[in-house]
């Protein structure tokens, strides 16, 4: 199959006007300039997207598909509130009922043109809703809930998981991974089970790390908001002794899992201690502008991030705190909130629109370990791609540029996943 636009971008090279790429059996063949292609491709079948550019599908560093049936909590509200009701929902689902949200989840993301993830799945059905749509991902088994009273309750289920998923993840070329929740819903002896089984079996890691100022107060001084809202329900050393007198990153180093395959999430209340530190381990930070604002958490220091080195990437986090799932919107949101913390115009920020493009495609895959595979139109990768809607205003137009200030969810007319059409928006 020939799939044919008027704009190619390929990312890792210059746009191609009048583009085109060759795919066969799920990975791309190679990519031109339309007619050359055609021509030395007689018998191809030829799909050609009018007013549209063709670029690689998007790469979202943080979700839960599983969690797409509580959609109706996406409103404004405060952190501790919002997480009692999350809580109280997940009660009553069973294992079909989590499975249908999963794959709901999915659809969702093929409809914003996000073709790969990273995702924390508590149940496990993100492993097998990720396998049926042939979605390449990182899927991060997540331990939440535990303290030393269901310690080892916890391991065995872990191991099952991880034991259980080898053969689905490399049956579907997915990746598995370890998501020790966060510190506060994690006992001592819990962080360190996670630690010791992702070094093992050589499984990278995910955390929720300084999302809220409340959990800085939690690890530091054992007191707080949080503190108070989990005291009683877990059985926590850091709340019982009166904190560690540590930073969340800092307690957490404590535990080995600070470290280069760790990838933290928000990240809004990092210090410049923190940032520094997770730099020189070689973690990162994905970022969820929207979830953070409609949680009211705060806003995540990007230009500190920046000024540190410090890797971070783009992720939208669940339907339960963003109703969009808009990678192209979450790009956006970046870059005003970098214009409001360096106070320049977003025309000179040290984040150009070619880079944000990046940051959702080819940077994001780098990140999960995936940049063989996707990220890029380059020959030998899967043919994972996206239609986006494009007015063809003329030659001179950058399209990076036109994807930053332009683009959204609802520009993109048809999603490709293995070389098939998975989403069309006139279907």
């Amino acid at each position: 199959m020939i799939y044919a636009a008027d704009a190619v971008l390929p990312i890792t090279s210059p746009p191609i006007r009048e583009g085109a790429v060759l795919t066969r059996e799920g990975r791309i063949i190679s990519v031109g300039e339309r007619d050359t292609l055609i021509a030395r491709n007689p018998s191809e079948e030829i799909r050609d997207f009018k007013d549209a550019i063709l670029m690689p599908g998007l790469v979202n560093l943080h979700g839960h598909v599983e969690c797409a049936s509580f959609g109706s909590l996406a409103e404004p509200t405060p952190f501790l509130q919002w997480l009692g009701r999350i809580i109280k929902a997940g009660r009553n689902m069973n294992r079909d009922d989590w499975l249908r949200a999963a794959r709901k989840g999915v659809k969702r993301y093929l409809e914003a043109g996000i073709t790969c993830t990273a995702d924390i799945t508590r149940t496990g059905v993100g492993l097998q809703a990720m396998a049926e749509a042939g979605m390449p991902a990182l899927i991060y088994f997540e331990v939440v809930g535990v303290d030393d009273r269901v310690l080892i309750e916890a391991v065995v289920d872990l191991l099952e998981k991880i034991k259980s998923g080898e053969s689905i993840a490399e049956a579907s070329g997915l990746r598995l991974g370890v998501s020790p929740h966060s510190i506060y819903t994690l006992s001592s002896s819990a962080l360190k089970m996670c630690s010791e089984i992702s070094s093992e079996y050589e499984l990278p890691l995910s955390i929720h790390l300084a999302e809220t100022q409340a959990e800085v107060e939690l690890v530091r001084d054992g007191s707080g908001p949080l503190a108070s809202a989990i005291r009683g329900r877990l059985r926590l050393e850091v709340i019982k002794q009166g904190g560690s007198g540590k930073t969340p990153a800092g307690f957490l180093d404590g535990f080995d899992l600070i470290r280069d395959s760790l990838i933290t999430a928000h990240g809004v209340w990092l210090s410049d201690e923190d940032i520094a530190l997770l730099k020189n381990k070689g973690a990162s930070v994905a970022i969820c502008p929207t979830s953070n604002e409609l949680l009211g958490v705060g806003e995540a220091p990007i230009n500190r991030f920046i000024d540190h080195g410090l890797g971070f990437g783009i992720g939208t986090d669940s339907l339960a705190s963003n109703p969009e799932l808009d990678l192209f919107l979450e790009v956006r949101k970046a870059r005003a909130l970098l214009a409001k913390q360096i106070g320049l115009k977003t025309n000179l920020l040290p984040l150009p629109s070619k880079k944000l493009v990046e940051m959702i495609t080819v940077d994001a895959a780098s990140m999960l370990g995936l940049n063989d595979q996707l990220g890029s139109i380059e020959s030998s990768k899967r043919a994972d791609l996206i239609a986006i809607d494009y007015d063809g205003t003329g030659s001179s137009v950058d399209l990076y540029n036109y994807l930053v200030e332009s683009a959204s969810k609802l520009s993109i007319s048809h999603t490709i996943l293995g070389g098939d059409i998975v989403y069309s928006r006139h279907k």
